[in-house]
């Protein structure tokens, strides 16, 4: 079943023209994001990063008691409108890479696995943002194995993101080097 979605996204994502929109949708929600964040949330507040890799009840606490109830309700504003950026960066991530992977002779297989690297990571955003605001509204019943699983999902995410990106950035050197005349 995992391998029939990840094929289906991967024919119906890995297409060179859709990378304008992608790319464009992934740049307006990142700048949405950040202005929101610069806007909403009060000084000393930790960013949503910290609030993210808290790991422990008690490092999660802290970081609400220095957000105070203003800065709680910054961070529940921007965990829904992460919501659209969890779909703005894993479209276009899986768009650029599922286009550098299309058609250049790798085993089809290791494509998909590849592919699959920012779905994943989208998939696990979404975990780690419901747990959050799941959280956030009931700090007096914080449950630190839901705290932990919302780290560990988003420490993964980031992992399979910085994998993502290591492979566009191989795929794209190495895509420019077949296209140089060989002398």
């Amino acid at each position: 079943m995992y391998k029939k979605i990840i094929d289906f996204l991967f024919q119906a994502l890995a297409v060179k023209q859709y990378l304008i929109f992608s790319g464009t949708f992934f740049i307006l929600t990142a700048f949405v994001m950040l202005i929101l964040d610069a806007q909403l949330r009060p000084v000393g507040c930790p960013d949503m990063i910290s609030l993210e890799l808290a790991f422990t009840k008690s490092a999660f606490n802290q970081i609400l008691n220095a957000c105070g109830a203003e800065g709680i309700r910054s961070h529940l504003i921007m965990i829904w409108v992460d919501y659209l950026f969890i779909f703005a960066y894993t479209g276009f991530l899986a768009n650029l890479l599922g286009s550098l992977l299309k058609g250049r002779g790798i085993d089809y297989g290791r494509a998909l696995t590849f592919f699959s690297f920012p779905i994943v990571a989208g998939v696990l955003d979404l975990i780690e943002n419901t747990i959050l605001l799941i959280q956030l509204p009931n700090i007096e019943s914080l449950n630190g194995g839901l705290i932990f699983l919302a780290s560990s999902a988003a420490a993964i995410k980031f992992i399979l993101i910085g994998i993502t990106i290591i492979l566009i950035l191989y795929y794209l050197i190495t895509a420019k080097s077949r296209l140089e005349p060989k002398s």
